[in-house]
């Protein structure tokens, strides 16, 4: 199983798209430089009123289909974007 470490940091103003549903998946780049693309649905449990900010573990399996996701850290800068 893969795992990648995310900086994500989607104010809550912009994640309003994936509720219009504008939006189906969050790119972002992890702390090794990898760019890796996720569903956004997957994020969802995370939102809180200033949007979607921390570091976040994600698991892919061999196929690189996603596992899971947890949060490992509260805010810090991002390289997380809205696909």
């Amino acid at each position: 199983m893969q795992t990648v470490v995310i900086p994500l940091e989607i104010p809550a103003d912009r994640w309003v798209a994936y509720y219009r549903g504008e939006i189906r998946a969050v790119v972002a780049t992890s702390m090794d430089g990898r760019r890796i693309q996720l569903p956004a649905r997957v994020l969802q449990p995370f939102v809180t009123p200033e949007g979607i900010l921390g570091v976040f573990r994600v698991r892919f399996d061999a196929r690189h289909r996603f596992v899971d996701i947890e949060r490992l850290a509260g805010p810090v800068s991002s390289g997380g974007r809205l696909a």
